[in-house]
């Protein structure tokens, strides 16, 4: 008894020592959103059939003028506990769809734009709106834009997440389920909305060749997508063992460090500039074609 007197002693000093850091990590993120100190890195997901780049996802890091650049696993918890991820929906939605205007003027028109939305977010009368405001704003064909939201995040208020997502539906901007196999809720919003596509979590596809059962229900799950009629992407692919196995067991897509980590916008264009110039080459080859096969050298509009 008087060791567990003791840890609620401790428990309870511990939780007044963070108190204050917290409301200072608070305040840091109030400003952050103000000074529009985040910024997306781009991690490409590949088409492994063809090795073309189909998509990026946006991934939000923060810059912060003293510590660089934050992980999101340390400031993403926070946003939502305070509920300031709402503030900073607006930013998330413009910015990233700016980025996929400059993505398709640069000549890579048929590339999509996926951004995550937290269960927090859903909560927000206003989000839809917000979404269809800056679609306007920026002009972008919504087909392109793509909503993903994780299985597990979606599990407290089932009826009014369906109802807000299918108002984004209805905007025409495509659905994904992340992490998909990490929870329960994955089947119930299968079942109800307009789904386009599973991203399989990455636990599944790191831990594919520790156990043969393993592989049934890798197997398994990518079935069911496809018998569902949807895009099936794997997620955290680090070897080529790993995506050989993806591709020849029907998996259309995948994304991880075996392609490329999230990186800078611009470092982004520059990748899909080599990529491009890459596959022209190849296709030259593949064509027989005699004479040289030359890069285009397009001017590319890189971030300021």
């Amino acid at each position: 008894m008087k060791t567990i007197s003791h840890m609620k002693k401790i428990t309870g000093w511990l939780r007044r020592q963070l108190k204050p850091i917290e409301r200072l990590f608070e305040s840091d993120l109030e400003r952050a959103i103000r000074k529009e100190e985040f910024v997306f890195f781009y991690q490409p997901q590949v088409d492994l059939v063809t090795g073309s780049v189909k998509g990026v996802e946006a991934l939000l890091r923060w810059h912060h003028p003293q510590k660089g650049m934050i992980s999101p696993a340390e400031f993403i918890p926070m946003l939502e506990r305070t509920k300031l991820i709402n503030e900073l929906s607006v930013f998330l939605f413009r910015q990233s769809m700016e980025d996929l205007k400059l993505l398709h003027n640069a000549g890579f028109k048929d590339l999509f734009m996926t951004v995550n939305l937290s269960a927090v977010q859903l909560e927000d009368d206003k989000l839809v709106s917000k979404l269809e405001k800056q679609l306007k704003k920026t002009k972008i064909d919504p087909k392109f834009y793509e909503c993903e939201i994780t299985e597990t995040s979606m599990m407290e208020n089932i009826a009014r997440d369906v109802a807000v997502l299918k108002d984004i539906s209805n905007l025409g901007v495509k659905l994904s389920i992340d992490d998909f196999g990490s929870g329960y809720a994955g089947f119930n919003y299968l079942r109800r909305l307009n789904i386009q596509k599973l991203k399989i979590d990455m636990e599944f596809v790191s831990s594919l060749f520790e156990h043969k059962n393993n592989e049934i229900i890798l197997s398994a799950m990518m079935d069911l997508g496809h018998q569902l009629k949807l895009e099936v992407l794997a997620e955290g692919v680090e070897t080529k063992k790993q995506e050989e196995w993806l591709k020849q067991n029907g998996c259309g897509m995948a994304q991880g460090f075996y392609f490329a980590r999230p990186m800078p916008f611009n470092d982004l264009i520059r990748f899909l500039e080599q990529e491009k110039n890459a596959q022209d080459e190849e296709i030259c080859l593949k064509n027989n074609i005699q004479k040289k096969c030359k890069n285009n050298n397009r001017k590319i509009k890189l971030r300021s």
